[in-house]
């Protein structure tokens, strides 16, 4: 028997496979831009170049903000939160900024990092410190190609961790707060919510998806249309961002309401385990997201038990486009099914495919309007 004939639950992912993540990315840029350059913080207007209204920002300085190739580099390790990509941005810039402060006195900077007050203001008092000198973002290209060329063994969670030890290995001391999930990492969070949400006075393009919408309706409605299978999500998006979206898109219908799994249901588990004394990270490519979509009435602390495996993998894909979506299904133990849609094109598709590929990755389509073709059903 064929492999896919066997499948019953086909779980999504959705950026870069159903929706696009241009919008996410572009609200990494501004909040990279708002951390570094903004009098709110550090202050260092012209770091990426001049670009003082919001909406010529992009154009101009986008690719300077966070290049395509940061990104790509980010998700080949398995790391696919925005959020993280956010703080790696700021963090590797903000080394850069103090090793070159650092060759021409000591660090006072470390004082005002280590002070029990808002980050916030921590980062306005640095950038008056920082004031006196000129700095751009030429600093930090060897800090970056260094710090990739150190964690191409490391994979999700283990390279966000790394940030701190990169950061102490280049200063000679941390900076205060940038641990994962640290208060530079929760202020990079909020920033990044108030950008997305249009509470900075600036409301960026509505989602959009990755291929034609109705082409996209066509192959979902085929696949439930013909019986043999049950669709699910299974996503890092909060859930307001998940169901808000999809609605508009007219695409929600197609999936079972009870098998939306989203960063709020990753909190959650997080938050309860914490109380039970265990301090666990579930966001991809831990698999917690896809055990949750499978078996939605089962206890976290079940799903979370280290041996826990899904008992008839085999009937079970997730569709994905990053590295984090075909680890988190290979620890899973069910079928992946990569798409190239989302980041990378031209040579980056095919680098793409190479490093899908090398993480194991059952099968490779060119996008899930595939998916009907690929199973073996006609669209309607």
């Amino acid at each position: 028997m064929n492999m896919t004939e066997k499948l019953k639950l086909l779980i999504f992912d959705l950026d870069g496979v159903i929706t696009s993540e241009t919008k996410y990315w572009n609200t990494s840029r501004l909040t990279v831009w708002e951390l570094i350059c903004s009098d709110n913080y550090l202050g260092l207007s012209n770091y990426f170049g001049e670009s003082k209204e919001v909406e010529n920002r992009l154009a101009k300085t986008g690719d300077r903000l966070i290049p395509s190739s940061f990104i790509y580099e980010l998700k080949s390790r398995a790391v696919n939160s925005n959020w993280d990509l956010t703080f790696f941005v700021v963090c590797l810039h903000l080394v850069a900024i103090l090793n070159q402060f650092k060759k021409s006195t000591d660090n006072p900077w470390y004082d005002i990092l280590d002070k029990p007050v808002p980050v916030g203001d921590k980062f306005q008092e640095l950038g008056k410190l920082l004031s006196g000198s000129e700095y751009n973002d030429d600093i930090s290209n060897s800090l970056i190609k260094q710090f990739w060329q150190e964690t191409t063994s490391l994979r999700g969670n283990a390279v966000v961790e790394y940030v701190r030890t990169f950061i102490e290995k280049i200063l000679g001391v941390p900076i205060p707060g940038c641990e994962a999930k640290g208060e530079l990492w929760q202020l990079c969070y909020q920033n990044f919510q108030d950008w997305y949400e249009g509470k900075k006075g600036y409301q960026l393009p509505d989602d959009e998806t990755v291929v034609d919408v109705n082409s996209i309706d066509a192959a979902l409605k085929s696949l439930r249309k013909s019986g043999g299978f049950n669709l699910a999500i299974a996503t890092g998006r909060p859930r307001n961002e998940v169901i808000e979206p999809m609605t508009v898109l007219g695409l929600l219908k197609y999936f079972d309401r009870q098998r939306i799994v989203t960063y709020d249901e990753v909190l959650e588990a997080e938050s309860i385990l914490s109380n039970n004394n265990q301090q666990i990270k579930l966001g991809k490519p831990h698999p917690f997201v896809l055990f949750k979509a499978v078996y939605p009435e089962e206890k976290v602390e079940k799903l979370c038990e280290e041996n826990f495996q899904l008992t008839k993998g085999e009937e079970i894909a997730y569709i994905g486009d990053a590295g984090s979506d075909v680890v988190a299904a290979k620890k899973a133990g069910c079928f992946s099914i990569g798409v190239l849609t989302g980041f990378g094109e031209g040579k980056a598709r095919d680098n793409k495919r190479e490093m899908l590929t090398g993480l194991g990755c059952d099968a490779i389509l060119d996008s899930i309007l595939d998916l009907p073709q690929f199973l073996g059903i006609a669209k309607n």
